[in-house]
């Protein structure tokens, strides 16, 4: 037997425990739990944006950045009213609302320009 063959041999049975390992580590966690509970803000836009929660107490995210992404985990069990914010050199704009349920993956995207901003929401 050849060097290269007893070194193959050898790793097989570590290989094989770290696979079954990983398997038991992806099923334990269904892919569900990873997006509960959580709300987001991606901005796709020229502008900066902000999500606000008023029924809790004006919270809000920080000033998102073009390109960059945000989210907060809400606890389940309630719906409410989330505020779009857009801001670019000084000036806020109030791009719309919606209402969400908590528990639910949602993320808001940002769109355009300042001066035609928008929004989507996809949630699951």
């Amino acid at each position: 037997m050849t060097a290269l063959t007893r070194t193959r041999k050898a790793w097989r049975p570590v290989l094989i425990g770290a696979l079954a390992l990983a398997g038991m580590a992806t099923t334990a966690t269904p892919a569900s739990a990873a997006t509960t509970n959580r709300t987001g803000l991606c901005n796709k836009s020229t502008y900066s944006s902000t999500l606000e929660f008023p029924s809790r107490g004006g919270f809000s995210s920080w000033l998102i950045a073009p390109g960059k992404c945000w989210s907060v985990e809400l606890t389940a069990g309630s719906t409410e009213r989330v505020d779009v914010y857009g801001h670019s050199n000084g000036v806020t704009v109030f791009i719309g609302w919606r209402t969400i349920k908590t528990g639910e993956h949602n993320v808001f995207r940002t769109y355009g320009s300042i001066s035609s901003p928008s929004f989507t929401l996809s949630h699951n």
